[in-house]
């Protein structure tokens, strides 16, 4: 029997496309994602057939932008404090996502209408199989204020917190399919695992979705309105309330230390916990990200190498001989990606980085206006592309797992948006 035969008949390819979605939030596993990515990459090339590569180049925007970042590491390593790790990250971090992203597009750019629903369905059952898993976990350990975090990172739970704003979205977008009681269902149990997630990145993303959500994608103008500006007055109680809260939760403080953050430099911002009631985790953050700020202050545009964990050394050599400069509280890693890219890479690199994020975003949205058929995942991409990119304010999140599923699901929208646009020729 042949290879398309055997596919065909018990559907290999989505096995292990299932597998790996699966997979990837969980901790420990990298090899099974590896094993199972190949497998599905080998059975797509063996059984399609025609496989457009030349399409590949429609996308010149994609590309322009994935060069300019590609090229702006490579010249990053010359000025790495390590060039062999920063090498290393530009391989695994931007060069093997990239071929990814293309490899899925052009497998979803074959597949026809009825396998697209299939890769639908897979992605929502992974996301409900860890969200019930998460919520169990959080009940197994005396529910608040334990840290959910699934099977990636239960105790700490940053990492796994994208993983349920992405269920979230996945539950608003079932909203626009005729499965509109299932994304009820999953709508609160996405509510429940994020509690249960209790970090603040996630508690964040989970706003940030909800506001674009009703900016972007609802119709009623009076309700949408109504529920932004209800938004907006929740967000602004919480703040003042928040006065009463554990340090951890008290925005209040925050908001209210501002005004101190520049009497400080860097080496001195433990002050802001002494003597103004911030707690660490906060503080140390905000002295790496100025530390950042001074430095691109200095020098918007040369890199410093590309890596999300060279930080610590990279501004320390920097500074060595300028100490107040170098925050209280060093980590490897800035805990924001953003500041992390504009960090190494410069205010060039920083601007492909957010490009790379708003090319995505702009034709999901064009597939939510033009398609149909494709308006659930258009919705579900979207608004989990904006908790991801809200969450990656407060940790370096852009790698790992959460990368590659990124990256996924970039293909799929190349893929689908072609597809979009080419329906749309052939009905003009």
């Amino acid at each position: 029997m042949k290879i398309e035969d055997i596919n065909n008949r018990y559907f290999l390819d989505l096995f292990f496309l299932s597998i790996l979605l699966l997979s990837l939030p969980i901790a420990g596993v990298t090899a099974v994602q590896n094993i199972s990515f190949v497998l599905f990459i080998i059975i797509c090339f063996v059984v399609l057939k025609g496989i457009p590569y030349k399409k590949v180049l429609s996308f010149q925007t994609y590309l322009i932008i994935i060069s300019g970042l590609i090229v702006t590491s490579l010249i990053s390593i010359y000025f790495s404090i390590e060039p062999k790790e920063t090498i290393s990250e530009i391989r695994g971090e931007l060069v093997k996502p990239f071929i990814l992203s293309l490899i899925v597009f052009l497998f979803i750019y074959i597949f026809d209408d009825s396998k697209i629903k299939k890769i639908f369905f897979i992605l929502f059952v992974a996301l409900f199989f860890h969200t019930i898993l998460n919520i169990y976990i959080w009940i197994d350990n005396g529910l608040w204020p334990f840290r959910a975090g699934g099977l990636l990172d239960s105790g700490g739970g940053e990492r796994f917190g994208i993983w349920t704003t992405y269920s979230l979205a996945m539950a608003i977008a079932l909203f626009f399919t005729k499965y509109k009681k299932i994304a009820i269902l999953f709508f609160l149990l996405s509510l429940v695992s994020i509690i249960g997630n209790n970090t603040r990145a996630t508690f964040i993303g989970m706003i940030m979705i909800l506001f674009f959500f009703f900016s972007f994608f609802y119709k009623n103008k009076i309700f949408k309105y109504s529920i932004i500006t209800l938004i907006t007055l929740s967000i602004t109680s919480f703040i003042i309330y928040s006065k009463n809260l554990e340090t951890r939760y008290n925005a209040f403080n925050v908001v209210s230390a501002i005004k101190h953050m520049d009497s400080y430099s860097p080496r001195e911002y433990d002050k802001l916990v002494t003597e103004h009631g911030l707690e660490h985790s906060t503080t140390a953050r905000l002295a790496m990200w100025k530390s950042v700020l001074l430095y691109r202050g200095e020098d918007l545009f040369t890199p410093q190498g590309y890596g999300r964990f060279l930080y610590g050394k990279s501004i320390s050599k920097i500074y060595e001989d300028k100490k107040e400069n170098i925050p209280y509280m060093l980590f490897a890693q800035t805990h924001n990606d953003y500041m992390t890219i504009f960090f190494s890479l410069g205010l060039i690199g920083l601007l492909f980085f957010l490009a790379l994020f708003a090319y995505l975003l702009k034709i999901l949205y064009y597939i939510f206006i033009y398609s149909s058929d494709y308006k659930a995942f258009a919705v579900f991409a979207f608004l989990g592309t904006i908790g991801y990119m809200s969450s990656m304010m407060f940790g370096s999140f852009f790698g790992d797992s959460e990368k590659i599923y990124f990256y996924i699901l970039y293909g799929i929208t190349l893929a689908l948006y072609l597809k979009t646009k080419e329906q749309n020729l052939e009905t003009n």
